[in-house]
């Protein structure tokens, strides 16, 4: 199992009237656990915070959840109505959604149905939409089939957000640029500068907007 996410949780296991302690090196929660004896969930818990580490990084990331469980015979913990956050020294972004799983064999959180993000990068605010999105703690990226993203004047449509260590880069098939509904560009890769600059290291195709 990858060592980089470290989880230790403590489950509440009630049991023949005894009380029982369950621990992982995958969780880090604390609250009450209401284990389920003879149906598919091994636990369940309610308003639990789990901390990831992204690998060979400083990131952090942190899952705040209303409702989490996990099935028999499963590597994953379900989640509900998770809020997300990821920070480091130049990032602060919180990402909402309605459900979610962490797939802690595979180093992944995945999120699901009315996905919200918002933040800040350098200092500047960024805010996003879309429906489904993958978080993966080994290649520190964010990647979606479609997302949208606001930053500054520009409204992106892309695929994938790249946290790099200072700033982060866009990337999309491609990606498509709307500057105040008049100017509609597209290119492959854009890179948020340590300035707070946008700088486009691709092609970038200018269209005039109808």
């Amino acid at each position: 199992m990858p060592k980089n996410i470290i989880l230790y949780f403590v489950v509440l296991f009630l049991v023949i009237g005894s009380i029982f302690f369950l621990s992982s090196s995958f969780l880090n929660l604390q609250t009450e656990t209401n284990v389920k004896k003879n149906s598919e969930l091994i636990f369940e818990a309610k308003d639990i915070s789990i901390n990831l580490n992204f690998r060979e990084s400083e990131l952090l990331l942190k899952v705040n959840s209303k409702l989490i469980n996990s099935k028999k015979n499963e590597k994953n913990l379900y989640v509900f109505e998770p809020e997300v956050s990821i920070t480091s020294n130049d990032k602060l972004i919180k990402i909402k959604s309605k459900r979610g799983t962490i797939l802690y064999d595979k180093n992944l959180v995945e999120l699901n149905e009315g996905i919200s993000l918002n933040g800040n990068v350098i200092g500047k605010k960024i805010f996003g939409e879309t429906e489904k999105l993958v978080i993966d703690l080994n290649k520190k990226n964010l990647y979606s089939n479609e997302m949208s993203l606001y930053f500054e004047d520009f409204k992106f449509l892309l695929n994938e957000i790249i946290l790099e260590k200072q700033g982060m880069l866009l990337k999309g098939s491609p990606i498509k640029l709307i500057q105040d509904g008049k100017i509609n560009s597209e290119t492959s890769i854009v890179k948020i500068n340590l300035d707070g600059e946008i700088s486009f290291p691709g092609q970038l195709t200018i269209k005039a907007s109808n």
